[in-house]
Order: C-alpha cells, then sequence, then structure tokens
C-alpha cells in the first residue's frame, strides 16, 4: 500500500467534493456522476471525475487517499462504505471541494481501477459542527464492475443512496418529492 495523499483540510461546500484526472471535463450537467449509480456516496458516470458526497455540508475535512496493488479488506472501523470502478484520464488526479477551491494533486497512473470511498461519522456531521467526519479512499487496479454498498449504517447515508438511486429514474423530480 502506498499513500498518494494524506490532507486535514479539504474545503467542501454543499457536502461536495471530487477528484478529477482532467481538467478540461465539462462538470456543467451536475447530475451527470450520478447516472446509473446504485449509492449516493461516491458518483463514478463521468470518465475520470469521482464526485463525492460528504456529511459536513461545509468545512474542512481530513481525506486520505491510497493506492493498493489489489483490494484490500474492509477495515471495519468505517461507518460507510460504497465501492465504483473509475478510469483514468491522466498520470495526475485532484482533489478539491466544490467550486474548485483548493486543488490538492496525488500522482494516478492512467489505466482501470477500483476505488473504495470510506466514511466515519458521516451521519452526525449533519447535525454537529464537531462531528469529526473523515474520508479515505482507497484504489486498486480492475476491471469495471458495477457500485457496491458494502457498509451502510447511517439515516443520512441511506438518504443519500435512495436520492440518487430515484435521480437515475426517468423523473429526476422524483429524487426529492418533499421539494
Amino acid at each position: 500500500m502506498r499513500i498518494l495523499l494524506d490532507v486535514p483540510d479539504v474545503d467542501v461546500a454543499y457536502s461536495s467534493a471530487s477528484i478529477t484526472t482532467d481538467e478540461d471535463v465539462d462538470l456543467s450537467d451536475i447530475d451527470a456522476p450520478w447516472a446509473d449509480e446504485s449509492n449516493g456516496l461516491c458518483g463514478a458516470g463521468i470518465p475520470g471525475v469521482l464526485e463525492l458526497t460528504t456529511g459536513t455540508h461545509t468545512g474542512y475535512l481530513p481525506f486520505r487517499i491510497e493506492l493498493h496493488g489489489s483490494e484490500p479488506a474492509v477495515d471495519p472501523r468505517w461507518e460507510e462504505v460504497v465501492e465504483v470502478s473509475f478510469t483514468t484520464r491522466s498520470d495526475e488526479a485532484f482533489l478539491t471541494g466544490l467550486m474548485g477551491g483548493t486543488s490538492f494533486p496525488f500522482p494516478l497512473l492512467r489505466g482501470d481501477y477500483r476505488v473504495r470511498y470510506c466514511a466515519q461519522a458521516f451521519g452526525e456531521a449533519k447535525h454537529s459542527d464537531e462531528a469529526g467526519d473523515s474520508y479515505l479512499m482507497q484504489f486498486w487496479p480492475a476491471p469495471p464492475a458495477p457500485s457496491r454498498i458494502l457498509v451502510q449504517t447511517s439515516a443520512e447515508a441511506a438518504y443519500w443512496h435512495r436520492a440518487r438511486r430515484k435521480q437515475a429514474s426517468a423523473d429526476p423530480r422524483a429524487a426529492f418529492p418533499e421539494l
């Protein structure tokens, strides 16, 4: 295992962060990363882009990104865990908060990967500025495969999983019927 990035202060807004490997990618369609997703925490519907949902709405969060040679075991300390397939478009990736903000570059060779997105204190973050939510992303080489929800413990994560599945349906208004 190799640590690619470990930062304590990714500036998130609207519970969003992203990883991109293509500076010229069109992100104007905010629903595109979630097309055909079965989870609501890590959208991979655009090649070279991972859209990430965080528990904290606005603030600075710790993220750690690891590269593994093969699929790592699921660490039971993580309360929310999803997996997606991801294809890089360059040999460098960037972790950013919503709207660009500070960008954290890290090396990631071109190719197909499986990505595991893990969260702690995701559910508590909605209710407290002191929740201390944190995030881990694990990459390893793998062919494309369907997304999976491996661990889901909070009502907030369940909400996002439901909302994103409905969002992929024919009627995008079905995602948030309460609005």
